[in-house]
């Protein structure tokens, strides 16, 4: 019995090795390319380096650039990432990934107006870059395509803490900031239902997880001093309205 449990991590230790390279080749890949597509702005990951004795590895940092007219050059900054990865699922067609934890990540809110912000046009971008993909089937086919994206995962768990939200008001050229805590972020089980899905599909998920409670965060929070440059400019529109309705004499003098 001890022999074949010897022969069998044997096995594993040695897949390992085969697959870790690729693992990181993989990774690096298809979020750069697949998180780019998904949010229609540069997604850069600098490099992932796994330990093939513990399964354990970092990934050094991942940036999301902001959409066109941003000041802020990246809406994400994602600098602090630990995975731990099941080493047996690497010799496999799904990569089970034991945990994600990202720490200290920092998110941008930037608004150029009332109505526009980065994150809800990065959230309109997802939305529509992945409509066209959302049958399985077609991201199969898409999947086979690429063997880097062949490869499915299942994240067991993924924790964001410790994030911090700066939000900018860029209004009439008058630049106001403010900090604000990201709450905790905990997703569990992604891709499990479906026995593993292909990482662009994760991406997606964790992207609009995130996004999502940034941009509910930075509503409930009492950011006073971006409402009070809104509402100022918001006066402004008002003002000029009602002074150009004077002019024209529609509702009189």
């Amino acid at each position: 019995m001890k022999k074949y449990i010897f022969g069998f991590l044997v096995l594993v230790i040695a897949a390992a090795w085969y697959f870790t390279p690729s693992l990181e080749t993989i990774v690096k890949k298809v979020v750069n390319k697949y998180g780019s597509e998904i949010t229609g702005t540069e997604v850069n990951l600098q490099g992932f380096k796994l330990s093939l004795t513990k399964g354990e590895g970092e990934i050094s940092e991942i940036t999301v650039a902001n959409p066109k007219n941003y000041s802020a050059p990246n809406i994400f900054s994602l600098g602090d990432i630990f995975v731990k990865v099941d080493l047996k699922s690497l010799a496999t067609d799904t990569i089970v990934i034991e945990k994600i934890a990202i720490n200290k990540p920092v998110i941008t809110y930037e608004m150029l107006s009332l109505t526009q912000n980065n994150i809800s046009q990065i959230q309109k971008n997802i939305a529509a870059n992945t409509a066209s993909k959302s049958s399985e089937k077609t991201q199969t086919q898409e999947a086979q395509k690429d063997e880097a994206s062949s490869k499915k995962v299942v994240i067991k768990e993924l924790v964001v803490a410790n994030g911090e939200i700066q939000a900018i008001a860029n209004i009439n050229g008058k630049a106001n900031d403010l900090k604000v805590k990201l709450p905790q972020i905990v997703m569990k089980n992604i891709g499990d239902e479906k026995k593993g899905e292909n990482i662009a599909s994760s991406i997606t998920k964790i992207l609009n997880n995130i996004l999502k409670t940034a941009s509910k965060t930075v509503v409930e929070s009492q950011l006073g001093d971006l409402k009070s440059v809104a509402d100022e400019n918001l006066n402004k529109v008002v003002g000029g309205v009602k002074d150009r309705v004077k002019e024209l004499g529609i509702f009189g003098r």
